[in-house]
């Protein structure tokens, strides 16, 4: 877990712009900056696309709840220290809508999306972390903590 030592507080997340299911992140970690990808969402089969359908299923789609930028940025500890700030900038914000139920009514959120890293391969996404494994090293309490990666029937 992070505490007052460690790269969370040297670091940075910056959500930069939405299109498409996916988020972009401007990070600052170990003295480097870099823009980090996450799939939040599946997206349907575009009319016009160079991909097959089973292609853009396994590229686009198979990438939700995915963090993807170069591989050896994905490391363990730049996930979860993305993780822990995205967190710390939830709670903030969920604290705040708490505040004003009557305005907030029915979109206070009840979980935070804890994603882990992953590289594209000919087959499909490879996951380089675990679920347990970040949201543990992240410090993001259980009862919050929801993995993108399942599908939710």
């Amino acid at each position: 877990m992070f505490n007052e030592s460690t790269l969370a507080h040297r670091s940075s997340v910056h959500w930069l712009l939405s299109y498409q299911g996916r988020h972009t992140y401007e990070c600052a970690f170990e003295g480097e900056q870099f823009r980090v990808e996450v799939q939040i969402a599946k997206e349907r089969y575009p009319e016009y696309s160079n991909l097959t359908q089973e292609s853009f299923e396994r590229s686009v789609n198979g990438a939700v709840g995915f963090v993807t930028s170069a591989p050896s940025r994905l490391t363990t500890d730049f996930i979860a220290m993305f993780n822990r700030l995205r967190y710390e900038e939830w709670s903030a914000q969920v604290s705040e809508m708490l505040k004003q139920p009557e305005r907030f009514k029915g979109f206070i959120p009840e979980g935070f999306k804890v994603y882990v890293g992953a590289v594209y391969s000919p087959t499909g996404w490879i996951r380089l972390q675990s679920f347990e494994d970040v949201r543990n090293l992240a410090g993001i309490p259980f009862d919050v903590a929801i993995d993108p990666t399942i599908e939710i029937q």
